[in-house]
């Protein structure tokens, strides 16, 4: 099975070479995986490092540019001219285990009705996290994931990341690829969530295993109060884009919505006031549910008044926009 690896980066000139090194080195046959670059309108020196690196690779990495803002764009817009079967989509801050891309193939080959699947993403930091982000925060809000099962298969999407991720082409083109991610700094859709409804909604199934494992790169700034308000913040755009897009709301429906947010802002402001008081530090998951349901407010008064969001946030095909 002939896998096309694919990488959106943007400014990542320090970090970019240790993932290509790590996918280079894979066990899984040399011929068999091309790794696609796609640089989205990086102002550093990515270009020039990722060049150097298909001068070394002998033609098996290609580097692409992108100029429409948005890693939604830099992903979809590569995958024609990707000649896997099997597309991989990883991020530019990732350290690919060797053995990682023929335990990931392997789930393909042995279930057929699996569309999507992953496996272990492990935290390297690069310096000892605070005690209050290992308590709360080693999981998804990091794009952190590991399971007990050597192989578990499910219906659902039970937290499948981008940053590993493998799809069958032919099945990401149908589902109309990646729903919009980040632009300047903020989520617009719900990337990797709308994508895997979509392969659902076609029948298809997801799977991990344990034994396909990266690593992903934790540097000191996703260790701040600071970093999570964004983070849980960005996740209000995205549950707004995707209950928008599930439930189709009307206008009241929006408000009420709307109403109920403001109440969940007081219950939170005053369970984070009171554990800021009582010096516990699980304030910290309450500070950041506030700047959550702040954004959710944000983005269902948009949908209330922007007709042109509203058309956006309703498109399925992102491949061929």
């Amino acid at each position: 099975m002939f896998v096309s690896i694919i990488i959106p980066t943007y400014n990542r000139a320090h970090l970019i070479g240790i993932t290509l090194e790590s996918l280079l080195n894979q066990t899984y046959p040399k011929d068999k995986f091309e790794i696609l670059v796609v640089d989205n309108n990086s102002s550093d020196e990515t270009a020039a490092v990722v060049k150097e690196w298909e001068l070394k690779s002998t033609g098996r990495i290609k580097y692409y540019f992108e100029p429409r803002q948005g890693s939604h764009f830099a992903r979809n817009g590569i995958v024609k001219q990707a000649k896997g079967e099997l597309l991989y989509f990883t991020d530019d801050d990732m350290i690919a285990d060797e053995n990682m891309l023929v335990e990931i193939v392997d789930i393909f080959k042995k279930n057929h009705q699996v569309g999507s699947a992953t496996g272990r993403v492990i935290p390297k930091w690069e310096m000892e996290p605070p005690s209050w982000v290992k308590k709360y925060f080693v999981n998804g809000w990091l794009s952190l994931l590991d399971r007990e099962e050597e192989l578990f298969i499910s219906i659902d999407d039970f937290g499948v990341f981008s940053c590993h991720q493998a799809v069958l082409k032919d099945l990401f083109i149908k589902a109309g690829g990646y729903n919009p991610d980040i632009v300047n700094g903020e989520w617009l859709g719900d990337n990797e969530t709308g994508l895997n409804l979509k392969i659902k909604a076609l029948g298809y199934q997801f799977a991990f295993s344990r034994k396909s494992v990266t690593y992903h790169i934790i540097p000191s700034t996703r260790m701040t109060q600071q970093y999570f308000n964004k983070r849980f913040a960005n996740q209000g755009n995205c549950d707004s884009y995707t209950d928008f897009r599930k439930f189709n709301y009307t206008p009241f429906q929006l408000k009420q919505n709307i109403f109920q947010f403001k109440k969940m802002i007081l219950k939170k402001f005053t369970k984070y006031i009171l554990l800021f008081i009582l010096h516990r530090d699980k304030w910290r998951v309450h500070k950041a549910w506030i700047a959550y349901y702040q954004n959710r407010i944000k983005y269902d008064k948009r949908l209330l008044t922007d007709k042109e969001w509203v058309k956006m946030v309703l498109i399925n095909d992102w491949i061929n926009i």
